[in-house]
């Protein structure tokens, strides 16, 4: 029988990033995560909740990081921890568009994988390009991982 290649899905794992009561216009990075696996992508799944209700149509942005592992490096110089972030330059993994309606669960399903390999070190951003803040309670956002290998069975 001959080979076939089939996806190795690790453990879905939460992130570590605020996103309660994420002002309009602001953004926030994860902490970075390690890869020494060196898993060449990875699934992010993430359920925002809205605040009072956004206007329609607007989006959250979703972003990659990523870091050399000296650190030396990190996009848009990025730090090592949850913390506010000014997008620059940052890959878009990609958008949630949202409806007019408050205290309302947004959902996105990202792959890493067309933007290249994770690399050394990664996480990502969230931007909240609405003219709302998010909900408040963080436990109404989830933020989750999975990384991948393509792996001959």
């Amino acid at each position: 029988m001959a080979n076939e290649i089939q996806t190795k899905l690790d453990a879905w794992t939460n992130f570590t990033i605020t996103l309660a009561a994420l002002a309009a216009g602001s953004a926030r990075q994860s902490t970075i995560i390690a890869n020494p696996n060196k898993r060449p992508a990875a699934l992010v799944n993430l359920r925002i909740q809205s605040g009072n209700a956004p206007s329609a149509g607007t989006i959250y942005e979703i972003y990659l990081l990523r870091g050399d592992g000296i650190p030396s490096y990190r996009t848009d110089g990025a730090g090592a921890a949850d913390a506010a972030i000014t997008i620059g330059n940052a890959q878009l993994m990609g958008t949630i568009v949202v409806t007019n309606n408050a205290n309302t669960n947004f959902y996105g399903d990202f792959d890493t994988a067309p933007l290249g390999p994770l690399g050394t070190q990664w996480g990502i951003a969230v931007k909240n390009s609405t003219d709302q803040a998010m909900n408040a309670a963080e436990g109404n956002h989830i933020k989750e991982y999975a990384t991948y290998l393509p792996e001959i069975q």
